[in-house]
């Protein structure tokens, strides 16, 4: 196998885009270097689960070998695709989307193969994403991208700004190191990343939608008397706001299995719950038991979800947005671009962040493969094409997002209707 002789793709970012991007890189033998702030790839919790459907699997499917991308599969789980049911959190009864009235009529008795089902609700609202579900773990799809790249990535390393060469870029280090020259910096390192803001000049940015989130992870037998599909599940007692949990439970024997967690997200409007000191980056027991004591007069139905999470995977997290009504446009630059969140994070809602990241590495890759690395129009092309359907994928998560969780304005700007 021959590599191609010019300087290495930078890549600042280790996630699932980053490593995606990779795995692309190496397929079309175009040297690259990976820099990640973790020290290691088990320093932290990997985040909720994905959902994965036709962008995200085509993008994984493009890059991977046939053998690969059999073995990807086989690793994953099918989403539970029924729902969304909607239940009250107090009574435990099942109520319509919306509603802050009357509980409905409850559930049948669900078993393990089938979500409960009313035949007097409204049918379940149409996902975002679209075709056949999978489900996989974030982290367990991470390492999974990073089995065959694993020598050309730098642990520890967090990346400050980038500076431009005669021929290419240098990463600069908060260790005061810096990288070898690049061919091209990818900027894959998350929605606060400082590399993106010196590209965009302030206009690559995220927005606080005031919204909170408290995600976890449970056995699956704290689950069971729910059966399977996606779940709401809502508070309304609340006057500074409803407070929801959702959850995915699949399919198959899982939940038959003590040892398999299901992960879920507790969820708040603007203003209906903070961390205690304000502190965002509460991780671990202190975030449990705040979904704990939020959650101290629900439903024993929900309660052991919360009860018997694993602490250790508890993780407070503010929603954030890029701006819905659009991607910025910023001065292109040959030498550097971005992806995923960094570029374009989105809210939970929809489960199209994370697809929309893979997407993005795969069509990068597929461009730099089709000219064999670094060209003068890689990337405005990548950005011409990434700003449309990104935009689009912001649009609707944000929409989503707000119609749920009463969210109205962003970074102080109120929105219009």
């Amino acid at each position: 196998m021959t590599t191609i002789s010019q300087n290495p793709v930078l890549i600042s970012g280790a996630g699932i885009g980053g490593t995606l991007l990779a795995r692309a890189l190496q397929s079309h033998n175009i040297p690259f270097q990976l820099y990640e702030r973790d020290a290691n790839r088990h320093a932290r919790a990997q985040g909720y689960r994905i959902r994965m459907s036709d962008e995200g699997l085509a993008a994984i499917e493009s890059v991977l070998n046939r053998e690969e991308f059999a073995a990807f599969k086989d690793g994953t789980s099918t989403t539970g695709s029924g729902g969304p049911y909607h239940f009250d959190a107090k009574t435990g009864d099942r109520i319509e989307p919306g509603s802050t009235g009357p509980p409905g009529p409850p559930p049948s008795k669900p078993d393990t193969n089938s979500a409960p089902h009313a035949p007097d609700v409204p049918a379940p609202t149409k996902p975002m994403l679209s075709g056949p579900t999978y489900g996989t773990a974030r982290g367990w799809l991470r390492d999974n991208l990073l089995t065959t790249v694993a020598d050309s990535i730098h642990w520890d390393k967090r990346a400050s700004s980038y500076t431009l060469t005669g021929n290419g870029v240098v990463l600069n280090f908060t260790d005061s190191t810096t990288s070898p020259e690049g061919s091209m910096l990818v900027i894959a390192d998350g929605s606060q990343s400082s590399l993106a803001a010196q590209l965009g000049q302030g206009e690559i940015r995220s927005y606080d939608t005031g919204a909170r989130m408290i995600h976890g992870q449970t056995t699956s037998k704290a689950f069971r008397e729910l059966g399977t599909g996606v779940f709401f599940i809502r508070d309304g007692s609340h006057e500074a706001g409803p407070l929801s949990l959702i959850t995915n439970i699949r399919p198959g024997g899982e939940l038959d299995d003590d040892s398999v967690e299901f992960g879920w997200v507790f969820v708040g409007g603007p203003g209906s719950f903070v961390p205690p000191n304000e502190d965002f980056s509460l991780i671990g027991k202190p975030a449990a038991e705040l979904s704990r004591e939020l959650t101290k007069d629900w439903s024993p139905k929900f309660k052991g979800i919360f009860e018997q999470q694993n602490d250790a995977q508890a993780a407070f997290l503010k929603m954030s947005t890029a701006w819905p009504r659009g991607l910025p446009e910023w001065k292109s630059e040959a030498r550097v671009t971005v992806l995923g969140d960094a570029v374009h994070c989105m809210t939970p809602a929809g489960g199209v962040g994370a697809n929309t990241a893979l997407q993005d590495a795969a069509f990068l890759g597929k461009l730099l493969g089709e000219r064999g690395g670094w060209e003068e129009d890689v990337v405005a092309k990548y950005e011409v094409e990434m700003r449309q359907y990104a935009s689009e994928k912001v649009k609707a998560s944000f929409e989503a997002a707000a119609k749920q969780f009463s969210i109205t304005e962003l970074g102080g700007k109120k929105l219009d209707p």
